[in-house]
């Protein structure tokens, strides 16, 4: 680039040269066919009459300066040559003949002024064209507008490597009248129809041609805001981005069906190592280390088959093969069955685990044994990140046609960007590490198994070291 700027330096100093010397040669055009004028029109008359276009014509092909040295000659030439001179004045004209040489000059300034400015604008406005044009062209997106007849009213050039047709083909015609497929058309007209109708945004995903694409309209309103106008819309390949994610949808299920399958296989170990242990707990007056290993064995063991159980689980609803048996239950016996599940692990740290329930019925049709397994695993989860002697709250009241049961804890507590994060598998947040144990699937199972029943689940927390709250809403009538 250093090397070409002495080339554009010359080049616009020439290009300014030739404005200039073309001015002067509109100017003594001007000038000869005003003498042609001469005994045409009255002796007085009209002295400025071809000038008036020469100037306007330098100023607005050439520029300003151009222009003004048109407009100078042009003073000088009127003067000189077409008003006449006689009264004994300093300049040698008259008052009125004054006053119209003023007139024509300011006349010739105004000119020269304005039609820059419109020559300048209209460059700018040419150099945004050209910009956008460049901007679209080169963009691997088909940018596109429609009108409210979902007529193409702009294509960007990448409509011609997409189709191989020109953009002359798209412009003022709708996709059926350019041939796309049939579905295709209905597709992206019901898209184009919700945008002019409820004036927000729609994305839709669509194939053609062996590629995947993925568009976003727009809306474009009036002046006032009060319809929409037209369409803008983007579109974009992502041909590679599906491949990917197909890749890894099946990777994911690949993940999934090993874990099943190595859950599956610890069963019989896990098996054998609690009927050995069984075994050695019959052991008649046994040595105190020997108790307390055997009682460490079973403490383990039985917390490995709870993480095999719930990894079983967690695969069983994910690939949907989970039915649940419903049945009359009532939400104050499953929650007083979920404290007893989790009493000894409360015991083990001094917790208190206080339950406020109402004094009517909390009837609900639902899989009561799945409800004590995710009220169980939000009463461990609490227990497990308080501090020892510290109180776990569990309150249920009805809301309408809801039971909304909340496990409040004042332990850890959880950073606001984990909420939703936390009830994704293999997920545990960084706040206490020192109380962390597991895999992290009991949320996961409390949120797929809540959903199961038609219910959802919440977490909120004031922040670290201010405990949280996990909230559970239930329909009181489940659907069957």
């Amino acid at each position: 680039m250093p090397l070409l700027r002495p080339y554009s330096d010359h080049r616009t100093a020439w290009l300014n040269a030739c404005g200039y010397f073309a001015s002067v040669a509109q100017w003594a055009l001007a000038y000869v066919a005003r003498f042609a004028l001469v005994g045409i029109l009255p002796p007085q008359g009209f002295p400025f009459l071809t000038f008036f276009p020469a100037v306007m014509l330098a100023a607005y092909f050439f520029g300003f300066g151009p222009g003004l040295l048109c407009a100078a000659l042009s003073v000088a030439a009127a003067y000189a040559s077409f008003i006449p001179r006689e009264a004994q004045t300093f300049t040698g004209l008259e008052k009125g003949d004054l006053i119209a040489l003023i007139f024509f000059s300011s006349i010739l300034l105004v000119e020269c002024v304005v039609l820059h400015m419109l020559r300048r604008s209209r460059r700018l406005a040419a150099d945004r064209e050209r910009d956008l044009r460049e901007l679209t062209g080169n963009s691997p997106d088909v940018l596109t507008r429609f009108d409210s007849e979902y007529r193409h009213m702009f294509v960007s050039g990448a409509i011609e490597r997409l189709t191989g047709r020109p953009i002359s083909d798209f412009i003022g015609k709708t996709n059926r009248e350019l041939g796309m497929p049939y579905d295709l058309c209905n597709l992206w007209e019901n898209a184009l129809a919700s945008v002019f109708r409820e004036a927000r945004p729609v994305s839709l995903r669509f194939e053609y041609e062996g590629a995947v694409f993925a568009a976003t309209l727009v809306p474009e309103f009036g002046p006032e805001r009060a319809s929409v106008k037209s369409v803008l819309g983007v579109t974009r390949d992502i041909s590679e981005i599906d491949r990917h994610e197909r890749a890894l949808r099946a990777h994911d299920a690949q993940k999934d069906q090993m874990l099943a399958t190595v859950a599956h296989e610890l069963r019989n170990p896990l098996m054998t190592f609690a009927a050995g242990i069984a075994l050695l707990e019959r052991l008649p007056d046994p040595p105190p280390a020997l108790s307390r290993t055997i009682s460490a064995m079973r403490r383990q063991t039985t917390q490995m088959s709870r993480l095999v159980q719930d990894l079983m689980d967690l695969n069983r609803i994910r690939a949907n093969v989970v039915e649940l048996t419903r049945s009359a239950a009532d939400l104050k016996t499953i929650l007083h069955s979920a404290k007893e599940a989790s009493l000894e692990l409360a015991q083990h740290k001094s917790i208190n685990v206080e339950l406020r329930l109402p004094d009517v019925e909390m009837a609900l049709e639902a899989d009561a044994g799945r409800l004590i397994q995710v009220f169980s695993n939000l009463l461990t989860n609490a227990i497990k990140f308080s501090e020892e002697g510290c109180t776990v709250d569990v309150e249920a009241k009805q809301v309408g046609d809801t039971y909304e049961v909340s496990v409040v804890d004042y332990g850890v507590g959880i950073e606001p960007h984990m909420f939703e994060s936390v009830f994704e598998p293999f997920v545990q947040a960084p706040a206490g590490h020192s109380q962390q144990s597991g895999l992290g699937l009991g949320l996961a199972l409390v949120k797929q198994i809540v959903r199961l029943h038609g219910g959802d689940v919440r977490v909120t927390s004031q922040g670290l070291g201010k405990g949280s709250t996990f909230t559970v809403q239930l329909p009181a009538r489940c659907v069957s």
